[in-house]
């Protein structure tokens, strides 16, 4: 019934977590497709070392990006539904069998999302990560409508509507953006993943992804998805953010600007989610 796409660069330090928490899932029937994207870490020793039939391997020394390998795994899957998943991050339990029941109950929804609890590269959790339920096609334009690694959408709608490889890193905007008008998008109130987003910000790969933002920018709007006045606010606001950031970056101020992403928890949920957390990734506690 459900395909988990787990895309992997150099992720060798998560990676077990990562194929552990989906092994685990309270629903069982689904496959676990991986796709090595040019790794030259321990990455490939590490999936070799699970022993389940559901993992499918597809090996390459080619770094090709995620939005290559995302298509791949779309025209790949066995299953119905197509789960995103990233070499980083940690499923909850029951996110499968949570978002595969919303979907067969709603048969008009093409993708849904999730929540997020935020971790950092030891498991240290952050914050909550909030995706607005509230879905409009002015609230995607500002902001990327979907956590990605929590998305879950039906497999024919993945195929018809293909990542574009030129926007890597901005892929889920311009694809989210493209295809509003004719899709359904839902986002579930409730936390699905622990998503891996360190504090330390990489001022590098943040300026070449708002370059990204700005090209697939200019894309929507010789689509006609929005108009010359929302381009051009969003444009300048891509400017702004990548002038702002890169001083940050110089002054150290950039790991502030990263943290006010997430929502500081309250010490009950951060006691109950830290003991979830333990036991995913302590063998034999879940």
């Amino acid at each position: 019934m459900v395909t988990v796409g787990i895309p992997v660069y150099n992720a060798g330090k998560y990676l077990k977590n990562a194929i552990d928490s989906v092994l685990s899932q309270t629903y069982s029937n689904l496959e676990i497709l991986i796709t090595m994207d040019g790794a030259t870490d321990n990455s490939l020793d590490i999936i070799k070392s699970f022993n389940d039939k559901r993992i499918r391997l597809i090996a390459d020394e080619e770094n090709r990006g995620i939005a290559f390998r995302l298509n791949q795994q779309v025209r790949m899957a066995r299953g119905s539904f197509f789960a995103r998943m990233d070499a980083d991050d940690i499923m909850f339990p029951d996110r499968i069998e949570k978002q595969l029941k919303f979907m067969a109950g709603n048969p008009d929804v093409d993708v849904t999302g999730g929540q997020a609890i935020v971790i950092d590269q030891d498991n240290a959790i952050l914050g909550f990560r909030h995706s607005d339920t509230n879905i409009s096609s002015s609230l995607i334009r500002k902001k990327i409508l979907f956590i990605h690694p929590t998305a879950f959408g039906r497999t024919g709608w993945f195929l018809k509507h293909p990542y574009l490889t030129e926007l890597d890193g901005v892929e889920d905007y311009y694809l989210w953006n493209s295809t509003f008008s004719e899709s359904r998008f839902h986002i579930l109130n409730f936390p699905l993943i622990f998503y891996r987003d360190p504090p330390e910000a990489d001022v590098t790969s943040y300026l070449r992804r708002q370059k990204k933002m700005r090209k697939a920018l200019n894309m929507l709007l010789h689509k006609n998805v929005m108009n010359s006045l929302v381009f051009s606010r969003l444009y300048l606001a891509s400017i702004l953010k990548s002038i702002i950031f890169s001083i940050s970056g110089r002054i150290n101020m950039s790991q502030r600007i990263v943290s006010r992403r997430n929502t500081p928890l309250q010490v009950r949920d951060l006691a109950a989610y830290s003991d979830l957390l333990n036991k995913i990734t302590l063998p034999g506690t879940l």
